[in-house]
């Protein structure tokens, strides 16, 4: 007889397990910007060998996100575009900055490459491009209490899954005529809750919409610091060019001239960002 009712018990608990599912499970979804650009492993090639980006005063700016197969688990289009507002208004905030375009992501090809971002950006009139890209993963692991799924209530009732979701988040703005990367920010997050069997997709997707909103929040903050290091490297390494795009002339360190504005404007942000963080 005990062999009997351990041997019901396992095939209740095998034909629970297969309707709630068993063990762990894991599901991801990343929009790299690695694989946008330099699809099929190519290899970087900036478009002259000698280019020094060469960034035109005020900055024109396209955002948009980098196309991905499938969609993160609880975030929306209209979430993603909301999203995108707050990265929006960190470049608003910057004085040198005309404007930013949100660019919808259906316009980016997946696997696209430099020949795709080239088209966007001259059919929105940027010169810089700021790709948001993402990673997330989702996992779900039975706890012990999990045994009490093979009643009908306790796959109502029991927190017998663990849910956790990873995200990461960055920003990488690029230089389309020279290819250029100048600079980037990144965010993350991790957060995890119980649920029930039958509210396990309910609370992964609560998850992975609160957890992709608080990596873009750390993303924006990130991007305030990578915009204030940014000016200091053109204004004093002279590794990008600032050119006044009504003069044409270009801004030199501790030149004159038409530009000497923009050297003001950089200063004055990058004391104002480093301010506000302390």
């Amino acid at each position: 007889m005990a062999v009997v009712a351990a041997a019901a018990l396992t095939l209740l608990l095998g034909g629970c397990a297969t309707l709630f599912g068993e063990g762990s499970q894991r599901r991801g979804v990343s929009s790299s910007v690695v694989d946008y650009l330099y699809p099929s492993g190519e290899k970087f090639e900036p478009a002259t060998e000698s280019a020094v980006p060469q960034v035109r005063l005020p900055a024109r700016v396209g955002l948009v996100f980098v196309p991905s197969h499938n969609d993160p688990v609880g975030v929306s289009a209209a979430d993603r575009s909301a999203l995108l507002e707050k990265v929006r208004q960190t470049f608003r905030e910057q004085p040198f900055i005309e404007r930013i375009e949100v660019i919808p992501d259906g316009y980016l090809r997946p696997k696209g490459g430099f020949d795709n971002l080239e088209q966007v950006a001259r059919m929105y009139g940027v010169d810089l491009v700021a790709l948001v890209s993402y990673d997330q993963i989702v996992r779900t692991d039975q706890n012990a209490a999990s045994l009490l799924y093979w009643t009908l209530v306790g796959a109502y009732t029991i927190h017998g899954n663990s849910n956790q979701v990873s995200t990461f988040v960055d920003t990488s703005v690029f230089d389309v005529k020279t290819r250029a990367l100048l600079f980037r920010a990144p965010g993350t997050d991790q957060r995890d809750a119980g649920s029930t069997a039958v509210r396990v997709d309910q609370t992964q997707a609560r998850l992975a919409g609160e957890s992709f909103s608080v990596a873009m929040n750390a993303m924006t903050g990130n991007l305030d610091k990578s915009i204030a290091d940014f000016a200091v490297r053109a204004r004093e390494e002279g590794q990008v060019k600032l050119v006044d795009r009504r003069s044409g002339g270009e801004w030199r360190r501790g030149g004159g001239g038409s530009t000497q504005w923009w050297e003001l404007a950089l200063l004055l942000a990058g004391a104002a960002l480093l301010l506000r963080r302390r």
